[in-house]
């Protein structure tokens, strides 16, 4: 299940480990997790709605976009276009994604030349 969530104050909140970013304005949709749900006992983050896995933060954005901004309208439409269901509410949990151990190029060594400068020999 996903749900629809907003910050209780000007600041943003990530959850890196699904690549989730809460704006500091308006409403996002973030997958329901221990995550947000430590924010929102915490008080930094309200929950607006509840939607089924299908949803996405984009398909929010254009609905709001396509309701002339105004929010309760969009929430109303996209809360009926992605309703909960009795299976995507106990869905579990996904696990995080693995992280990346791509070497940045910018770091990798260069041909011809050492990863790192030889340590001199003592004798």
């Amino acid at each position: 299940m996903k749900i629809l969530v907003s910050t209780t104050g000007s600041f943003q909140l990530m959850n890196s480990a699904q690549e989730e970013l809460v704006r500091a304005d308006g409403l996002t949709v973030v997958q329901k997790s221990l995550f947000w749900g430590e924010h929102i006992a915490e008080g930094r983050v309200t929950i607006e709605g509840q939607v089924n896995d299908e949803a996405s933060d984009a398909e929010w954005l254009e609905t709001l976009r396509e309701s002339d901004g105004n929010q309760d309208l969009a929430l109303a439409s996209f809360l009926d276009r992605y309703p909960v269901t009795a299976a995507s509410a106990r869905a579990p949990e996904p696990p995080p994604k693995p992280a990346s151990t791509k070497q940045v190029e910018h770091n990798a060594p260069k041909k011809g030349r050492q990863a790192s400068p030889a340590a001199p020999k003592q004798e």
